[in-house]
C-alpha cells in the first residue's frame, strides 16, 4: 500500500511540473517547435546553477542558432555547490521551476528551439546512475520541462535519449542526444592516495573499469545507437553530458568505462558513419580533443559551463587536446555554410560570456570521418 500510495503522489507531482509556470502565466506550450527545414547554425552548452544569474543566454540568442543543445547539467537540483543530498521529487520540481522563472531562460524560450539531454545534477544524483530510485519519475519531470509530446516515442522508453534529422537529402544534419545517466552501472573507485594522484595529474575519484559486464549506456540504447548511425545525414552531431575522448583525469567520464568507450569508437567504425561531432559537457570549462583510430579522425568540442568555472579542473592533464582549455563561462556553437565552394564548411568555435569566440576551428565536411 505505501508503494501504491507512493506512486500516486509521483504522478501528481509529474502533472504539477507539467503545468510549470513562466512569468505567472501557465504555458502549454514552453519550447518553440523544432524546426522542419535545413539548419545551419546548432548552439549547445551545460552546467548552469538556477540560483545564479544567466546573462550567457544573451550571447546564445545573439548568435541566432537554429537549435540549442542543453548537455546536462541545466539545473543543479541535488546540491548547492558545495554540498550534496538526496533529493525528492518535490525538490526536483520546485529546481525545474525556479530555471522556468528566470527571465533569461524565459528568453531563449522565446527565441530558439532546443533538444536536451541531461548529467548528474538534474537527473538528481550526484555522480549516480541506474542505481537513483527516482530516475523515472525524474525522466518524466525532465521530458514535462521541456515539452515532450505526450506518447511519444522517447516517453514510451526508458531514459531521455534521443535524436532527430533536419533537413533535405545533401544538407541532413543528425542530432543524437546519449543518455549517459538512467543505464549507468556504478563506477569503480580509485583508492590511490591523494598524493599519488596529484603527481599523475588526477583530480577525480573514479578509476578505469574494465568489467566486461559494465554498461554506460545499456543493451536497448546501444542496439538504438545502431540504429541511427546507419540512417543517412552528411553531418551527425553526437551528445554526450560526459566526455567521450578524454580519459585520464578520474572524473565522471567515458574513460571509467574502458570497454564501454571502445565498444562506441568500433560501432562508428563498423557503421562507417560519415560527419561525426561530439559535443560534450559536465567539466566546468572548454577544450576540442580529438583522436584517429584507423583513419578515422574524431573530434569532441566540450562546452561548460554556462555559469561557472573550475580552473582546477582545466588544469588537468588531456593528452588529446586540441583546442583549449577554455577557462570563462561558454557555449558551444557548430556553423554549416553549406554553399561552400567545394565541400559545406563546418566551423566549431566556444563563445564566452559576451559573445566573443575563444577559438574558431573550421574544417571541410568531406574530410571528416
Amino acid at each position: 500500500m505505501a508503494i501504491h500510495r507512493f506512486k500516486n503522489w509521483a504522478l501528481t507531482l509529474k502533472f504539477s511540473a507539467f503545468l510549470l509556470l513562466v512569468g505567472g502565466v501557465q504555458a502549454e506550450s514552453r519550447w518553440l517547435p523544432l524546426p522542419d527545414g535545413e539548419i545551419q547554425r546548432i548552439a549547445f552548452g551545460s552546467c548552469a546553477k538556477q540560483w545564479q544569474a544567466q546573462p550567457i543566454w544573451t550571447a546564445v540568442i545573439a548568435t541566432e542558432p537554429d537549435l540549442f543543445l542543453f548537455l546536462g547539467d541545466a539545473i543543479y537540483a541535488d546540491t548547492d555547490g558545495g554540498t550534496a543530498w538526496p533529493v525528492m521529487p518535490g525538490q526536483l520540481i520546485g529546481e525545474w521551476n525556479r530555471l522556468a522563472d528566470k527571465p533569461e531562460i524565459q528568453a531563449l524560450m522565446a527565441s530558439v528551439p532546443v533538444m536536451a539531454t541531461w548529467d548528474n545534477h538534474d537527473y538528481g544524483t550526484h555522480s549516480g546512475g541506474a542505481e537513483f530510485p527516482l530516475k523515472r519519475v525524474s525522466r518524466d519531470i525532465f521530458l514535462d520541462f521541456f515539452d515532450e509530446p505526450a506518447g511519444s516515442a522517447r516517453r514510451l522508453r526508458e531514459g531521455v535519449y534521443d535524436a532527430k534529422i533536419f533537413g533535405p537529402k545533401g544538407r541532413r544534419v543528425q542530432v543524437i542526444l546519449l543518455d549517459t545517466r538512467y543505464f549507468k552501472g556504478k563506477p569503480l573507485l580509485d583508492e590511490r592516495s591523494a598524493e599519488e594522484k596529484s603527481r599523475l595529474g588526477i583530480v577525480g575519484k573514479f578509476a578505469s573499469n574494465d568489467d566486461p559486464d559494465l554498461t554506460l549506456l545499456g543493451d536497448a540504447q546501444w542496439a538504438w545507437l545502431e540504429e541511427q548511425l546507419h540512417q543517412p545525414a552528411e553531418l551527425r552531431l553526437i551528445a554526450s553530458g560526459t566526455q567521450i575522448i578524454p580519459d585520464e583525469k578520474g572524473m565522471d567520464e567515458w574513460g571509467n568505462y574502458p570497454l564501454e568507450r571502445q565498444r562506441f569508437i568500433d560501432l562508428l567504425l563498423s557503421s562507417k558513419a560519415k560527419g561525426v561531432i561530439l559535443l560534450s559537457g559536465n567539466v566546468h570549462f572548454g577544450e576540442v580533443s580529438g583522436l584517429e583510430v584507423l583513419g578515422y579522425p574524431l573530434l569532441e568540442i566540450t562546452s561548460s559551463g554556462l555559469t561557472h568555472v573550475n580552473e582546477r579542473y582545466a588544469g588537468m592533464t588531456n593528452s588529446y587536446r586540441v583546442a583549449g582549455p577554455v577557462v570563462q563561462t561558454n557555449f558551444g556553437l557548430i556553423e554549416v555554410d553549406w554553399n561552400a565552394e567545394f565541400s559545406p564548411l563546418v566551423t566549431m568555435s566556444l563563445r564566452t560570456e559576451n559573445g566573443t569566440s575563444a577559438f574558431s576551428y573550421s574544417f571541410s565536411l568531406d574530410g571528416l570521418n
